[in-house]
């Protein structure tokens, strides 16, 4: 039996002297089952990298999200009151003041009904004046104004509100943190 012949017979021994003889002088095989050929050292070395660097990738998306569920349960939490309001163009509204620690108070108005079922966030200033302001009262001095964002769980009329705050003053000055705010028995006519 010759050489040629006896490679096709025994198609798997490929790295033996018999094949790589017939293969450089017929050369009748595919480039990438030569020996030398390093395609498969090259694609396990992509892979590896590949998963290495999905790896990292996971591992830092997990610590910032760790990071960040720490920060939330960190936040100091504010005892509250929440009152209804009025809109500007009458509407009715409801108010969340929250004493700091400073004296001074952080009105958060709310151009809604006091009827929210799911979970909702407000970004203040709100140029459009039709989801509310969000005011920083100093105990001396004008109104200022607070820009940021506001979260609510939900807000039923009679039941506490539990809330979560990032906002900024004019100054640059930060407060962060949550409310649990209580109803007053407060009447408001609208209109």
């Amino acid at each position: 039996m010759s050489i040629a012949t006896d490679i096709i017979h025994r198609p798997t021994q490929y790295y033996n002297s018999e094949y790589l003889a017939v293969n450089h002088i017929f050369n009748f095989l595919p480039e990438h089952t030569q020996p030398g050929w390093r395609h498969g050292n090259t694609m396990k070395r992509r892979f590896s990298l590949y998963t290495l660097i999905i790896f990292i990738l996971i591992a830092l998306g997990g610590i910032w999200l760790f990071s960040t569920l720490q920060n939330r349960e960190s936040l100091q939490v504010f005892p509250a009151t929440v009152n209804r309001a009025c809109a500007p163009w009458d509407g009715t509204a409801f108010t969340v003041s929250i004493p700091l620690n400073n004296g001074a108070i952080m009105d958060i108005s709310i151009y809604r009904s006091p009827d929210i079922k799911l979970p909702i966030s407000f970004s203040f200033p709100d140029e459009t004046m039709r989801d509310g302001n969000a005011l920083l009262l100093l105990p001396f001095g004008l109104p200022e104004p607070l820009a940021g964002r506001v979260w609510f769980q939900r807000v039923e009329p009679g039941q506490p509100i539990e809330g979560r705050f990032h906002l900024r003053s004019e100054r640059g000055e930060w407060f962060d943190g949550k409310f649990l705010a209580e109803w007053e028995q407060q009447i408001v006519y609208c209109g």
